[in-house]
């Protein structure tokens, strides 16, 4: 098992990065494209749209944990009806959570100081297929098929790498940027049915699907306090700061979550790995730890190269337009650094259906918010609160490893 979690994180890290690559080009060109105060607004939007996507996420994961549970007992029919009665609420939810969005833009578009509503109406358009494509990406991961799930993850950054670039170039501006989330989702979701056609000749066998809902919105309250910790900071910079301070908070941003997003590949294969190991009554604390151990090798060396080398990254990545973000970037990494770790330990013990975490994340997240609603005179004090919240989500979680490590050393 050892020896396969190392080769299959290679394969996520390595389609991880793949996606990360085309999403930082996205970034890197929408930089270079966009004035600073435009850039600003297409930050702002996607953040939005990470914090929502956590819905997205919770799908997937809960995809991802009862699909282990009935891969674990060979219950491959049970599976097939688990997969079709998902999709079919996720297509339902995608509609009614589109036509409320839709409804919301106005007062959303106010509060940020967007000039237009349109790149907001087109991101959020989006939402239409943003739960059915984790749903079949969710059993591709359970399944520990890492290669058809990776293949499609790094299709959608591509997707929307190409697509924003030629839109962006043809004068759509930020709404150009916005509309390949709409398309990627619809292409990659039908692509990815052909990676589960086996699955599609099974006869469903109709089954009671336990504490599904329970799991489900525990998890969605995680992953909703995880992801928003990591993201509402720029938007409450673009709130508060000004137009130009808060595209150079978007450019460190950008930066400083590639320590955060780089070592996602190794939570993704933990996840299912632990899950079913759980669920056959073998010791999973010991994955964990090479995983977490593996997160540290792979993030520390980009940690350095913010530290002694920032004004190299930045010009490289972004030229000399946002030399300002120099000073914030050192400290902005450390902060990611600490939230990889702490997604790395909220994966884990969701896997093992720990879900009672999501309350002590939530109150980081309050913690934060209330910091930098106090503390928001410059980009330094953001960033200080982010970095504390960072180090708190951690030490949260620490009496839930070491509770589960005393039980399996008992």
């Amino acid at each position: 098992m050892d020896q396969k979690l190392a080769k299959h994180s290679i394969i996520m890290i390595f389609f991880t990065l793949s996606g990360a690559f085309f999403n930082y080009l996205y970034q890197l060109f929408m930089g270079r494209l966009l004035t600073p105060e435009e850039y600003g607004i297409l930050f702002s939007l996607i953040n939005i749209f990470y914090i929502f996507s956590v819905i997205s996420a919770t799908v997937q994961t809960t995809m991802t944990k009862y699909t282990s549970k009935l891969k674990a007992k060979n219950q491959f029919n049970k599976l097939s009806y688990f997969w079709k009665y998902v999709l079919k609420k996720s297509l339902i939810f995608g509609v009614i959570t589109t036509i409320l969005f839709f409804i919301i833009t106005p007062l959303l578009s106010n509060y940020l100081h967007l000039p237009s509503q349109l790149p907001a109406l087109i991101l959020f358009s989006s939402i239409l297929f943003a739960y059915a494509l984790p749903t079949n990406q969710g059993i591709l991961r359970g399944l520990q098929r890492f290669i058809p799930l990776g293949l499609t993850q790094t299709l959608w950054s591509f997707l929307k790498f190409i697509l924003g670039i030629l839109l962006v170039y043809l004068g759509f501006s930020v709404s150009g940027a916005l509309t390949p989330f709409l398309i990627a989702n619809i292409v990659v979701f039908i692509i990815s049915f052909y990676f589960l056609k086996d699955l599609m000749k099974i006869k469903p066998e109709p089954f009671k699907i336990p504490d599904l809902y329970k799991y489900s919105t525990l998890t969605l309250l995680s992953l909703l306090t995880y992801t928003a910790s990591y993201s509402i900071d720029t938007i409450l910079a673009k709130h508060y700061l000004t137009d130009f301070l808060a595209g150079i908070y978007s450019s460190v941003s950008v930066l400083g979550k590639i320590i955060l997003f780089a070592p996602g590949g190794i939570a993704v294969v933990l996840f299912p790995k632990a899950s079913e190991l759980k669920e056959k009554g073998l010791n999973h604390f010991n994955l964990f730890i090479k995983a977490l151990i593996l997160t540290i090798i792979l993030t520390l060396p980009i940690l350095l190269l913010f530290k002694f080398f920032p004004e190299l990254t930045i010009r490289t990545i972004f030229g000399t337009k946002y030399l300002k973000a120099i000073p914030y970037l050192a400290k902005y990494a450390l902060a990611m650094f600490f939230f990889a770790i702490s997604g790395l330990i909220m994966n884990y013990l969701l896997s093992l259906g720990i879900t009672r975490v999501a309350y002590l994340l939530s109150i980081t997240l309050i913690f934060e918010i209330v910091g930098i609603t106090f503390f928001n005179q410059n980009i330094q004090q953001i960033i200080d609160i982010v970095l504390i919240t960072s180090i708190l989500s951690i030490i949260v979680q620490i009496p839930f490893l070491k509770s589960i490590k005393n039980i399996l050393t008992n």
